[in-house]
């Protein structure tokens, strides 16, 4: 493939020259302003003065793509290198800089730009310096490239800068990317998402984040990332465990970063049980993010009373545990009591029933009622088996059925 697209550059270039009298220069031209290197014609153009060399080469491409159906198998042929680096099977690894670099001009040349203001401000955020450079900054010149030379992609990313977006703004996302070439498609779905996850919108960055393809985007690393993230978050347990494996085991050039707080969710996501009090924080924690969000309606009342109806399950689970712990003991002093309670029941001489009158003995201030060292071994009990933050809605608990009228459940 690689000799085929050698003999199309030379056939192409011999006719070129034939078109074109005029005494060119066909030795490599060195323009740091460009690529940053020693870089030859862009699909054989060759040009030897300095200014405006590059927008001459993007306009002679575009032209040259319109007229000339057959060049189409010299550029699959210079693409072929980059859809293996874009589409190893399954290990997810980031494109070189330079493999980046010819995919946008590429997209650039196939979308015709001529503008020449457009086409130097591409190429000046494609100067590759020696320092390489980290994914990141690759997906940031992409995006900005978008911006660019592409009305629509520019139209979805500065909708982006609202501090909340429309809650039906998403899910028009991809259908508006949809007529969009593969690699501008891509891109700005997975940039959409990442703006979403990080407004904590996890349910809609979902949305936008399964339709892309993590094979054809260059920082396959930060998509695996912020889809872990939002399903973490909606405690999608087994969908967040296929994300966290891709990004810890097959991708390549994770950030550090990444690799830390994907360590930290899957060891939180082992060890959450169902229907436990970790379970109940996270439920109660995603209906706080959501109220913040200002949405209130029926999926956050849904997981209000399943965050209710745990809590009371998990309190009368302790409620038995704590009677069967002490059941032996106070049985016999049950008995003891009532035998007591039988042998003072009558006394000497006495006619009576042995009723006496009742007493006010006030409602002093305290948790249920209780005296002071009951109250706190109660606390102790709520403190040991609790997390801290249930103490206040557990102490709220059972202060109302401290104060339940006498013969009511």
């Amino acid at each position: 493939m690689n000799r085929q697209a050698a003999n199309l550059v030379r056939q192409w270039s011999a006719i070129h020259r034939c078109q074109r009298p005029r005494k060119v220069a066909t030795a490599t031209v060195d323009h740091p302003t460009i690529f940053g290197q020693s870089q030859r014609t862009h699909f054989g153009v060759t040009v030897v003065s300095e200014e405006g060399l590059f927008t001459r080469v993007l306009l002679s491409a575009s032209l040259f793509l319109q007229r000339a159906t057959w060049f189409a198998l010299f550029v699959v042929s210079l693409c072929s290198p980059l859809n293996s680096a874009f589409a190893a099977d399954d290990v997810f690894s980031p494109p070189a800089a330079a493999d980046v670099r010819t995919k946008v001009l590429q997209w650039v040349a196939e979308r015709g730009v001529t503008d020449k203001a457009v086409l130097e401000n591409i190429g000046r955020e494609w100067v590759i310096e020696e320092n390489p450079l980290t994914t990141e900054e690759i997906f940031q010149r992409v995006i900005r490239t978008l911006t660019l030379a592409d009305a629509d992609a520019k139209q979805i990313i500065e909708a982006c800068r609202e501090a909340v977006p429309v809650a039906t703004w998403p899910r028009e996302v991809v259908p508006q990317t949809d007529a969009m070439a593969e690699f501008a498609r891509q891109h700005l779905r997975l940039f959409v998402g990442r703006f979403l996850a990080q407004r904590q919108l996890y349910e809609e960055a979902l949305e936008v984040l399964v339709v892309v393809d993590p094979k054809q985007v260059v920082d396959p690393a930060s998509y695996f990332f912020q889809r872990a993230i939002c399903e973490h978050q909606l405690l999608k347990k087994s969908d967040a465990m296929k994300s966290l494996g891709n990004l810890l085991d097959n991708t390549q050039n994770v950030p550090e970063r990444y690799r830390a707080v994907a360590l930290l969710m899957r060891h939180d996501i082992e060890q959450l049980k169902e229907a436990s009090l970790g379970e109940v924080a996270k439920k109660m924690s995603d209906v706080e993010r959501r109220l913040i969000l200002g949405r209130g309606g029926e999926k956050t009342q849904k997981v209000e009373e399943e965050i209710v109806e745990a809590l009371d399950e998990i309190i009368k689970k302790v409620e038995q545990q704590q009677q069967n712990s002490g059941g032996g003991g106070g049985q016999g002093g049950n008995q003891n009591q009532s035998g007591g309670a039988a042998g003072d029941s009558s006394v000497k001489g006495a006619t009576a029933s042995g009723e006496v009158d009742k007493k006010d003995i006030g409602n002093k201030a305290g948790w249920g009622s209780l005296a002071p060292k009951k109250a706190a071994e109660a606390k102790n009990v709520i403190n040991r088996n609790f997390p801290s933050h249930y103490r206040e809605a557990i102490e709220q608990y059972f202060k109302k059925l401290a104060n339940r009228p006498a013969g009511k459940e």
